[in-house]
């Protein structure tokens, strides 16, 4: 059995805490928040420990893996922290706001000798993970180009207000837009450039529009941001161009998922949903959030198996953030940015 220390307990640690009440082989044995009841809100239903102090669960608790569900800003600090006290390390994304930090973080885990892996989820969200198998199996032929899309509405409601502090978030680009980036460098591979135009406002780059060129006959563009309003809703979404079809997913369809063969009649396929033992209420539904359930599972097969995560290492998650400050350089400049 896996005993795991979750320290953050904000929305995503509360997702993350659901995921453990109905995974197998694990149990969450601690929770660390500064704020007390949001801890309890967690650890309770579980059995868990509370605590609003990190170095006192690491002293305190006998545990195998640490996840981290904190603030973009601290997951240096905090996974530098768990990796010296030789805990394996599950961290949200962005790996960090700075590739110095990145590395950091990737030389003290390699250090310790740990397990380490950031939390990218839609490489593991089911309709995107059904995309990069076509991708690879060639019955669409050969992927051309994909357009993708991330909208959300103005992120108010996080600690503190730090999501809106581009010092301690990187602002929409860099919390909302890098699934969309993660995921082309998945599928796509790195592009020799990039080009970007977006909206910024208080110094902070809240929508950006981005172009990532490629050697051949393949593209990428991507639309990010949370430059809407309170009333205008949540959506993801990608088109992809192959040889012999194309494939739409849209969120805020249904349905969501539409394959369009060349000369064949459109079909929208059943996409599986996670096994899962058990229910739970924190935190939405789990089964149809499956990517978090499927990415934590991975980890911990990972941890359990003595095998290094391969679907997303610690260097794909440093390369998402140093595309993600190209664009911002773009951005600013008005230039295309090699990377």
């Amino acid at each position: 059995m896996l005993k795991v220390g979750l320290i953050g307990a904000g929305f995503m640690g509360q997702m993350h805490g659901s995921v453990y009440a109905v995974l197998p082989k694990t149990k969450l044995a601690a929770v660390t928040d500064l704020q007390e009841e949001s801890a309890q809100k967690v650890a309770e239903p579980q059995g868990a420990a509370v605590y609003t102090d990190f170095s006192e669960m690491l002293a305190n608790e006998e545990l195998d893996m640490i996840d981290i569900c904190l603030p973009t800003y601290l997951h240096c600090d905090y996974t530098v922290k768990a990796t010296r006290a030789r805990k394996h390390v599950l961290c949200e994304k962005p790996i960090a706001l700075s590739l110095e930090e990145a590395d950091k973080m990737i030389r003290s885990t390699e250090a310790a000798k740990v397990k380490f892996m950031v939390a990218h989820c839609i490489r593991f969200w089911p309709e995107y993970v059904y995309l990069k198998q076509l991708s690879q199996d060639g019955s669409l032929g050969e992927l051309s180009a994909i357009s993708c899309s991330r909208l959300s509405p103005p992120v108010t409601w996080t600690w503190e207000d730090w999501m809106s502090d581009p010092q301690k978030s990187g602002s929409a680009v860099m919390d909302l837009h890098i699934h969309d980036v993660d995921f082309i460098l998945y599928l796509m591979g790195r592009p020799y450039s990039v080009f970007a135009e977006g909206i910024r406002e208080a110094h902070a780059w809240n929508h950006i529009f981005t172009v990532y060129n490629y050697e051949g006959k393949k593209t990428a563009l991507a639309e990010g941001g949370w430059r809407t309003t309170p009333e205008f809703p949540f959506s993801m979404a990608f088109r992809a161009y192959f040889e012999k079809g194309v494939v739409e997913f849209n969120s805020a369809r249904q349905p969501s998922l539409t394959v369009y063969p060349e000369g064949q009649k459109p079909h929208s396929p059943q996409i599986e949903k996670p096994k899962i033992q058990g229910k739970t209420k924190t935190a939405g539904n789990i089964a149809d959030l499956g990517g978090y359930f499927n990415e934590i599972q991975y980890f911990v097969n990972c941890i359990l198996k003595n095998t290094d995560p391969a679907v997303v290492t610690p260097e794909d998650a440093r390369a998402s953030i140093e595309i993600v400050l190209a664009e911002i350089k773009s951005a600013e400049t008005g230039r295309e940015v090699k990377v």
